[in-house]
């Protein structure tokens, strides 16, 4: 792999996103703010009906299980059906149910165990949605657009779901415990509609044409460990998150115990790595245009690895919230690439599914990667998790040095397909 390779650099023309797209992305990011509502006012909820401390655990493990058993049905979901149609129908009964909700906090304060299962079935519904938006973006957009679009659609997690979203859910819910789901109802009845207005999806499959649920979540794990290159793409994300949680898991402590800094200040560190995921997720198209993709995943492994590593040497809170603004930015800017790479290699009728499979990877590594970060930190010092982490992404950013051609070869039967520069926007396959 040479360094003109590497840097090789795709067209400067700004690619055009249409109705359909603008649409799908107002549904995400109103969505995304009623995930965030309700990540703040469940455990706010569970704290005031009970006394006792485990009630937050208790709902932080009901809203997390529907990642572990839900992904690889909700997989199967987004590929039978039509993607658009699912959406809008599950926020349509996530506006149904939060609603209801809603009017059983205004009149009585619900039991833990209903608190519990609310935070249950919207993240079943959080996740059968987020794998049916991943999987429709290509639906809406030509591959020339898709880090364009997949960056707009990671900006709506981290702005909606981890800044204005549990802001004003903790907010309203100051003012009255049930305003902020009220107030998620009615987000996620908008969103329907704004899905249902970008129209029809690809058909669905009739009960004819349907296998059992395992043949058909089978032949997405088969489809996956078949296919060598994206196959490598999901273990070098499992191993990026699992490296990355690794060290930020440890975050807290190190702004609070290492450096000895006022609690408040882990908040500023959190803020500072949500803007630079936003600015990533906001530069996607620019990037996309000034940067081959080859330059562009070994940049977000590098200053990954280098941020982490500082991180676990630095001594002021303003290093380590700078530098986590640098890691957000990295975690971001790989996330598109590995999402826009996925969505041109993977066939249609098995995006959902071998989305699923991707997600349900991801997860285990998250968690993997955060249950080692206390176990070290036990043993070797807080400050060792991040020196540790960011060790093994500089790692990682060897193989991907290695392995750059591979992954970029999988745009390629796409990129083939992809009109002329020159085309004319209604080119575009939402263009009315």
């Amino acid at each position: 792999m040479t360094s003109a390779d590497l840097a090789a650099k795709p067209s400067k023309s700004r690619p055009r996103l249409g109705r359909k797209f603008h649409l799908l992305w107002s549904a995400s990011a109103i969505s995304s703010v009623g995930d965030g509502m309700r990540d703040s006012a469940l455990p706010l909820l569970a704290v005031a009906v009970s006394d006792s401390p485990g009630a937050v655990s208790v709902v932080s493990v009901a809203a997390s299980l529907p990642f572990l058993l839900m992904s690889l049905y909700g997989g199967v979901l987004a590929d039978r059906a039509d993607r658009r149609r699912l959406m809008w129908t599950i926020d349509a009964g996530r506006a149904a149910v939060v609603l209801g909700f809603a009017c059983w906090v205004f009149v009585a304060d619900p039991p833990l165990v209903a608190v519990a299962a609310l935070a249950f079935l919207l993240g079943c519904g959080e996740t059968v949605f987020s794998n049916a938006a991943t999987s429709a973006v290509p639906e809406v957009v030509r591959p020339d657009q898709l880090d364009a679009a997949n960056g707009r659609m990671q900006a709506n997690m981290l702005v909606g779901g981890n800044l204005v979203g549990p802001l004003l859910g903790s907010v309203l819910f100051a003012a009255a415990a049930a305003a902020p789901f009220t107030v998620d109802g009615v987000s996620f009845a908008l969103a329907a509609v704004l899905v249902a207005a970008t129209g029809r999806s690809t058909a669905p499959r009739t009960r004819a044409e349907r296998r059992p649920v395992l043949t058909e979540i089978r032949e997405g794990v088969d489809w996956l460990l078949h296919h060598r290159d994206v196959r490598m793409l999901a273990v070098l994300s499992t191993l990026g998150a699992l490296a990355c949680f690794m060290g930020t898991t440890m975050m807290v402590l190190m702004v609070t115990r290492v450096i000895h800094a006022p609690a408040a200040s882990y908040g500023i560190v959190l803020a500072a790595g949500a803007i630079g995921g936003t600015a990533a997720s906001t530069l996607a198209g620019r990037l996309s245009r000034l940067l081959g993709r080859g330059t562009r995943i070994a940049l977000a492994f590098l200053v990954m690895g280098v941020a982490l590593i500082l991180m676990g040497l630095s001594t002021s809170v303003a290093e380590v919230a700078a530098l986590y603004g640098v890691v957000g930015f990295g975690i971001v800017t790989w996330n598109i690439q590995a999402i826009s790479l996925r969505q041109q290699a993977v066939p249609k009728d098995l995006l959902g599914r071998v989305n699923s499979c991707y997600m349900l990877l991801s997860r285990i590594g998250i968690m993997t990667g955060a249950a080692l970060s206390g176990w070290i930190a036990s043993v070797a010092g807080i400050r060792t998790p991040l020196l540790l982490g960011g060790g093994l992404l500089l790692v990682l950013l060897v193989a991907v040095l290695l392995l750059l051609p591979r992954m970029t070869a999988l745009e390629a039967p796409a990129a083939a397909a992809t009109p002329a520069e020159a085309a004319p926007a209604a080119a575009a396959p939402d263009a009315e």
